[in-house]
């Protein structure tokens, strides 16, 4: 039978994911990294594997259902050998083993200015639809960004995510902005929150908060000036102008208000009225 998967490996969906799911099998907790996108969980998620040398889950979704969606789109135009898929095979793991005061998880969250992360989403997502291209007019992304309510996707994030993973609401817990971070514990996780924009603290704060000798280095990864379409999106940030009707959704929302000072808002708000080379984005 071992030689019949090998050959199915990387042909078959439904035996890769079945040989993937069976070498994520431990009795030790997980380490999970659990956010949205473009808010540099990858470089996070890499960091604490690096570090510790233990597996890492890097995972989107723990809610069934949206899992479940999830991998109807991603399977209706998978490619062999299924690029992307692991963080669905990951996420399909841990949903059959949510935590407890028994094996209780380690989480951490990464969170990051709404219209930024919107914005750099709206891109990575886009170019893949072929929504984004070089001729592509910053008018008509802009149409299409606020048409399809990419804005709105973070400010609910952890609502629809969070919540239904652990009953934690974080924005009922402390946060500090001007460090940049804060934890949140119950008998069955322990929450790390970092802003992307203190990424600067991060190697400090992961070694604590993981119990590291040494700090925990975070290089940039998977950063959008890499990207095919990075001369693009610095034109976008550079031209782009949005409405204050939209900015004052993002900017009075319980997520911005929770992890941002108000002298923060008002300076991502000129950044989008007035026109900024805001900087590339990490997933």
């Amino acid at each position: 039978m071992r030689p019949v998967a090998q050959r199915l490996t990387g042909r078959s969906y439904v035996v890769s994911k079945q040989i993937a799911l069976a070498r994520m099998r431990s009795n030790v907790p997980p380490v999970v990294v659990f956010s949205m996108g473009k808010t540099g969980s990858t470089a996070v998620a890499r960091a604490v594997q690096d570090a510790t040398g233990d597996r890492v889950f890097q995972v989107f979704r723990l809610d069934p259902d949206r899992l479940a969606q999830a991998e109807r789109r991603y399977r209706a135009g998978a490619r062999s050998p299924f690029p992307g898929a692991m963080h669905l095979w990951e996420s399909t793991y841990l949903v059959r083993r949510p935590p407890s005061a028994a094996a209780p998880w380690t989480v951490i969250t990464t969170v990051r200015e709404p219209i930024a992360q919107a914005v750099s989403a709206f891109f990575h997502g886009g170019v893949r639809r072929g929504v984004v291209h070089d001729d592509a007019p910053t008018d008509t992304l802009t149409e299409t960004l606020l048409a399809e309510r990419w804005v709105r996707a973070p400010l609910r994030w952890f609502e629809r995510e969070f919540v239904p993973a652990f009953g934690i609401d974080v924005f009922a817990a402390p946060f500090d902005p001007e460090l940049g971070y804060g934890t949140v514990e119950t008998s069955s996780v322990r929450v790390l929150l970092v802003r992307q924009e203190n990424f600067d603290v991060v190697p400090d704060v992961l070694a604590r908060f993981l119990g590291r000798p040494a700090p925990v280095p975070v290089p940039a990864r998977n950063e959008a000036t890499t990207k095919q379409y990075a001369a693009r999106y610095r034109e976008f940030l550079a031209s782009v102008r949005l409405p204050g009707q939209v900015l004052d959704e993002a900017y009075s929302s319980r997520y911005a208000r929770h992890f941002y000072a108000d002298s923060e808002l008002e300076r991502f708000r000129q950044r989008w009225t007035e026109g900024s080379d805001a900087s590339a984005s990490s997933t």
